[in-house]
């Protein structure tokens, strides 16, 4: 092409003949061309790394000469590309004025959605933009190269901090990268492995942050104390000495700072010496947590009780919002079957020192419901939390991957989440046992409240002892019915755990064998009396 150039500026009489004989090889390539500029000319939207993706589309071409050409186009347009995923992933910035690049600061707003400055970047948040993403990148590849720069900026978002990454870590990320766009031609498993380089030495940067910085054991643990009532003794006084105050209707900020209050009398009268722990942790008042009230119920302050924790820098990686917030889901239903517990046994405490005689009805009920409460808290804490929770720490201490123990921290909470029963978001096809728990926690808080009809209760309507009776009764016979079925199809230990919890000597499962046959023995009976009429 040069050359048929000069050919014409020496000699401006050249024949037609001559330059289509110098243009031949390019008549293929011409067109593409200009429709690639076409392309870009056009649409506002085609910039950056969509530039890199029409450059890959054309590039499958079957004519090794276009071909060749479009691969080189596109190398070279990776180099504007490498200088971006340089910054990111070497210090976790984004040097993008154009939004060409497939990462992207989301500033942080407040409440009423503008966006204020904060510290360092602390709670700075950065997302992939799909729309820039070339196809011929793996998604998986697009979300590590995400988490190596958003781990990066982590390292720096404080002052106190080290340097992003060590010298040596730097220099050998720098070559890495420097070794691919040496390359004629952009190879996907080349990327592929230099990225995943970088996400190992990256992950144990951060794990050994979340480790040192972090204390992340000593959080989790604080967490299993609190959220996950690990602390029994502390709730059982702090529930004993709250009870009252719930009752009664407070405004909003009394309450929280007089619950805190309470809160922190009940820790220090036990005797525990660390109040730095419990002062990390603060009760609040969230009515958009709670579940809906059910109808025959009062409003009462319990069911709108979380607890919050100030997560520090960088633990705030791994706690995130959506994680606080099953925390607190999980907190609600453990709190609210604790405060069953002690309220069966209040009731008891009630019975054997008034000297009153009760109804034996009315005792037995109580008794039989303060059992499969009892069984019910002996699963969760044990079966469930224990259990799940030496799992947690078995794999962090056996890993230095950060993404393996964010990965075995999210197994931890969905598992919880799954077998304890207390949310109906559980898992759907259980929501009925979870529902059928929340209303054997609702008959114990009215059997209860018959020890003590003078007291302000949280139902507007109390059913007789005998109906009672009959709810317990079909609620514990349809759950066992369901557990049994569920564990027969599952083969899942937590499931025959929980069953031999409520059932552990078949009373209940012989008892629905037994009513069923009745039912079968009278269907039978009626049938034949009908055809004796006949």
């Amino acid at each position: 092409g040069i050359n048929a150039e000069y050919g014409v500026r020496e000699n401006p009489e050249v024949p037609l003949s001559l330059l289509q004989f110098h243009l031949d090889k390019f008549q293929n390539i011409f067109p593409v061309l200009a429709n690639i500029i076409d392309e870009i000319r056009t649409n506002e939207h085609m910039k950056g790394c969509k530039i890199l993706e029409l450059l890959h589309e054309q590039s499958a071409c079957g004519i090794p000469f276009v071909k060749d050409l479009m691969s080189e186009l596109l190398q070279s347009c990776h180099s504007v590309f490498y200088q971006q995923l340089s910054a990111w992933v070497l210090h976790g910035q984004v040097k993008d004025f154009f939004g060409e690049f497939f990462i992207r600061d989301v500033p942080p707003t407040d409440v009423d959605g503008t966006p204020y400055e904060n510290e360092g970047g602390l709670f700075a948040k950065y997302e992939i933009n799909a729309d820039m993403v070339p196809s011929y990148i793996n998604p998986r590849v697009i979300q590590v190269i995400h988490f190596i720069g958003s781990s990066v900026h982590i390292f720096g978002a404080k002052k106190h901090s080290t340097n992003p990454l060590q010298k040596d870590d730097e220099d050998y990320f720098v070559e890495l990268l420097e070794g691919i766009q040496r390359k004629d031609k952009f190879c996907t498993i080349e990327f592929e492995r230099v990225i995943e380089i970088m996400r190992g030495k990256v992950a144990q940067h951060l794990y050994s942050l979340m480790m040192n910085e972090g204390k992340l054991l000593e959080t989790l643990e604080l967490f299993k104390d609190f959220f996950l009532l690990g602390r029994g003794e502390l709730f059982l006084a702090f529930i004993d000495s709250a009870d009252n105050m719930m009752k009664h209707s407070l405004g909003k900020k009394s309450s929280d700072s007089d619950i805190n209050r309470l809160f922190l009398k009940s820790y220090t009268q036990l005797g525990f010496s660390n109040e730095d722990h419990v002062e990390k942790f603060r009760l609040k008042f969230a009515s958009s947590l709670s579940k809906p009230k059910s109808p025959e119920k009062l409003p009462s302050k319990w069911n709108d009780l979380t607890l919050a924790y100030d997560v520090q820098w960088p633990l705030h990686v791994l706690f995130t919002e959506d994680v606080m917030c099953e925390y607190n889901k999980i907190f609600m239903g453990l709190l609210k079957l604790s405060r069953c517990q002690i309220a069966l046994q209040t009731a008891w405490s009630v019975c054997t020192r008034s000297g009153y005689k009760f109804d034996a009805d009315l005792l037995n009920l109580r008794s039989n419901v303060a059992y499969l409460i009892d069984q019910l808290q002996y699963y969760l804490h044990v079966d469930v939390l224990e259990t799940n929770y030496t799992v947690l720490l078995k794999e962090i201490k056996e890993t230095k991957d950060f993404e393996a123990i964010k990965k075995a921290h999210n197994k931890f909470l969905g598992e919880i989440q799954a077998w304890s029963f207390l949310s109906e978001e559980s898992d759907s096809s259980m929501s009925s046992v979870s529902q059928l728990i929340d209303s054997v926690i609702v008959l114990g808080f009215q059997t209860a409240s018959k020890f003590n009809e003078t007291a302000e209760s949280e139902f507007k309507e109390v059913p007789s002892v005998k109906k009672l009776e009959i709810l317990y009764e079909q609620a514990v016979l349809i759950m066992v019915a369901l557990l049994e079925s569920s564990a027969a199809r599952q083969h899942n230990s937590l499931m025959n755990q929980l069953l031999l919890r409520v059932d552990y000597n078949g009373f209940f499962s012989t008892k629905r064998h037994q009513k069923k046959e009745r039912l079968r023995q009278a269907g039978l009976q009626g049938g034949t009396i009908k055809q004796s009429t006949h």
